[in-house]
């Protein structure tokens, strides 16, 4: 028997970086573009297999950023990364990664005078240049799917005393997610079920910060699991517990027509933890080198830009075919064209920031 339960698991090898986590959060930035292009272009039948599989990945997708967030940086940092310089390394760090990308992305909507986010009053623009607009109204973003960087940039703001926190209280991530859990209760059993459809009021309800905070320090504990349990599943355990999640995943409230269905109530949690499964699962699996590695790396690479600049992808397509093609090839050139224009800013723009930031503080710490 421990045979045979050795045999599932592997010994875990040394080094900082998941990259198992950043192939998973590849797919996941891609299952969102890969929603929106089929609602877009209707290429799915409303209320048939695909249209409601997409509608979770896509939905959850978003959901496993945060917890990969919460991973990630439970994993990587302690309180001594934030004394003396290291506290303003780590903001200079994140703002250079967040901020050109997400300046483009507003630029190109205020450009193009596609409707996105509030009004772009001196307010609006002070907050999302600032990326504070998640301490307001994670809605106050101006750019498509921004509400969640918001509600990300806010973790980012909190995280030296959290992780100060978990350093000095180990039992302090599992309390968090607990309290964070109870506090999203009310969203998401009664306030967002109830919240109106005029004016995006459901939408608006759904995306406040305490609808979501459990979800990093869902990701702060399987960090900790990781840390402390040094095995690793081999492939056919990874592939056979993947198997059971999509299962599950794709069994679980079938048939449905209103995509909220799946954010409110009993669902959304059953959901949340279905994604943390598969965060989980994907932290304890280390790749072997491959060419489906080196693509799944790449797409974690690119995947900031997948999320942002999906939109733009289809207004170029709107803009540059007005006609309209079929449903399919309009969906199909749509992915294309999100993976090129990706593949691109990431080269011109993130990579070259991320460079900067590294080279501000090596240079601050000579």
């Amino acid at each position: 028997m421990f045979a045979a339960l050795r045999a599932l698991v592997q010994p875990a090898a040394e080094g900082r970086r998941v990259e198992s986590l950043d192939m998973l959060r590849g797919l996941m930035a891609l299952s969102v573009a890969f929603y929106h292009f089929a609602m877009w272009y209707p290429v799915f039948t409303p209320g048939r297999f695909m249209a409601y599989t997409s509608a979770k990945a896509g939905n959850y997708g978003v959901e496993g950023f945060f917890i990969i967030s919460g991973f990630c940086f439970f994993h990587i940092y302690d309180a001594a990364s934030f004394r003396g310089r290291g506290l303003l390394d780590f903001h200079i760090k994140r703002f250079l990664r967040i901020a050109p990308l997400y300046y483009l992305a507003v630029a190109l909507n205020l450009l193009l005078g596609t409707a996105v986010g509030p009004p772009a009053t001196p307010r609006m623009l002070l907050e999302n240049a600032t990326l504070t607009f998640g301490l307001f109204h994670p809605n106050h973003s101006l750019v498509l799917g921004g509400w969640s960087i918001g509600i990300e940039y806010v973790f980012y703001l909190a995280l030296p005393v959290l992780v100060w926190l978990a350093g000095r209280f180990r039992p302090f991530l599992a309390l968090a997610a607990l309290a964070m859990l109870l506090a999203s209760l009310p969203y998401t059993l009664y306030r967002v079920p109830a919240a109106s459809m005029v004016a995006n009021m459901k939408f608006h309800t759904y995306v406040q910060v305490m609808n979501h905070g459990f979800l990093f320090f869902m990701g702060g504990l399987a960090a900790q699991a990781r840390a402390r349990i040094p095995w690793r599943l081999s492939r056919p355990a990874f592939l056979a517990l993947g198997a059971g999640l999509a299962l599950v995943f794709s069994r679980y409230l079938r048939n449905f027509y209103d995509h909220f269905v799946i954010m409110e109530g009993p669902p959304r949690y059953v959901f949340a933890f279905l994604c943390l499964g598969m965060v989980v699962l994907f932290a304890f699996r280390e790749f072997p080198r491959s060419p489906i590695k080196r693509a799944g790396l790449f797409l974690g690479e690119i995947s900031y830009s997948v999320y942002l600049l999906h939109p733009f992808a289809h207004e170029m397509l709107e803009r540059l075919m007005p006609g309209g093609l079929a449903p399919g090839l309009s969906f199909a050139l749509g992915l294309a064209l999100t993976l090129g224009l990706a593949s691109l800013t990431y080269r011109v723009i993130e990579r070259p920031a991320m460079n900067l930031a590294r080279r501000m503080t090596r240079r601050a710490a000579v």
